[in-house]
């Protein structure tokens, strides 16, 4: 078998496939495919949904079905798809799975299919694989390049490696604040700061991760929807807590109807054990009610989210539950929205903790600056294989 090069224009296609299934292959990471044969891509696929094949098998499945490159290389060529792909080589950002689970071992399909070079981003850290996957490659006597490009790989990847590695969601805390550096005219009361455009971006993000967090005070406060009503995609799990039944007593006063109990979408309170039982009319098809015992921490909040397969976590809560997040070192990335309006004074924003700052994008005079934790783990490499 001749020595095979990888070439990084393939595995970044790869990488780009893996992000077309944001948002709906969680709890499984994103993962991206492509099958080279002398030198021109041949098949694509990615994980479009948990539960439904994965990159590999879509990506073989696209060879063979054929596609129109493949159906005319075969036409010029005499080649049938199932030769091709004995003669190609298939990039993927993720290690193939090894084992069974709502899908079949990717692992296997491609041994069976016969390809025989396979080149790897990144190990798939999941106990179940965690080298497995290459191992079974290996054995089958198909040739495997691994730990290419691995830094890109496990940024692409960084909600998935957070979860097994962490035991917790990818926590993004995101908050908006004026020019001048204020979240709100005043401590408890709404203030709109950003104009439409941002606001769009804002239900964009909410509709790429699992779930969406606030504090019980910003329910009060502010009554939100917490949902991407202005995006489409998929409604983010509604969160909140009310340790101290503060919303439970408003509800019994018969205030105004708070939203995040209108059951238009899924939404999970955590509430103190000793209180569960007074939440029993508020329980619903969409409103689960969780209990938390004394201490409550939010670590065990975050371990909870975990077992119940959240992957990401937006915070869109006040000052005070921000802050909570960054002392107990529970984030990953903020990102925060600087409006063009002028308070003049008013509640001031979290403390912007350490951190290193990846990016800032202006939307018609207003920015998007993101940040991310400087303890994240990140394993260097140079891109070259090893």
């Amino acid at each position: 078998m001749q020595p095979h090069a990888p070439d990084t224009r393939f595995m970044r296609r790869a990488f780009e496939l893996a992000l077309l299934g944001k948002a709906y292959a969680s709890p499984n990471p994103m993962v991206g495919c492509v099958v080279v044969w002398q030198g021109k891509i041949i098949g694509e696929g990615f994980h479009h949904c948990y539960g439904q094949p994965h990159a590999e098998a879509n990506a073989i499945a696209s060879v063979l079905a054929p596609n129109a490159i493949v159906a005319e290389l075969s036409r010029q060529t005499g080649q049938r798809p199932e030769d091709m792909l004995r003669q190609s080589t298939l990039y993927v950002t993720l290690e193939p799975c090894s084992h069974y689970g709502k899908q079949p071992p990717c692992a296997l399909k491609i041994i069976e299919t016969g390809v025989p070079r396979v080149v790897v981003s990144c190990s798939d850290p999941n106990p179940a694989v965690n080298g497995k996957g290459i191992a079974m490659l290996k054995e089958a006597g198909v040739e495997v390049i691994e730990h290419f490009l691995e830094d890109e790989g496990r940024e692409l990847g960084r909600r998935f490696f957070t979860n097994v590695e962490k035991k917790r969601p990818y926590i993004i805390l995101k908050w908006a604040q004026s020019a001048d550096g204020f979240i709100a005219a005043q401590k408890g009361v709404r203030t709109q700061l950003t104009a439409s455009l941002l606001q769009v971006l804002n239900h964009s993000f909410r509709a790429q991760e699992d779930a969406i967090m606030v504090g019980t005070n910003t329910i009060l406060a502010d009554n939100p929807h917490l949902d991407a009503r202005m995006y489409y995609g998929r409604q983010p799990l509604r969160i909140s807590f009310d340790l101290h039944a503060r919303l439970l007593d408003y509800q019994r006063k018969g205030g105004s109807k708070l939203h995040f109990f209108d059951g238009s979408i899924k939404s999970l309170l955590f509430v103190d054990k000793a209180d569960m039982e007074k939440y029993a009319g508020l329980q619903g098809e969409n409103m689960e009610i969780c209990a938390v015992e004394k201490p409550h921490s939010l670590l065990s909040c975050m371990e909870e989210l975990h077992r119940r397969k959240i992957g990401s976590l937006i915070v869109e809560g006040g000052t005070e539950l921000h802050q909570s997040f960054i002392k107990e070192g529970l984030w990953d990335e903020i990102r925060i929205l600087q409006a063009r309006k002028v308070l003049g004074g008013g509640y001031p924003p979290p403390e912007l903790p350490q951190a290193i700052k990846v990016s800032q994008e202006e939307y018609d005079g207003e920015k998007l600056s993101v940040y991310r934790n400087m303890n994240r783990t990140n394993r260097q490499n140079d891109g070259k294989t090893r």
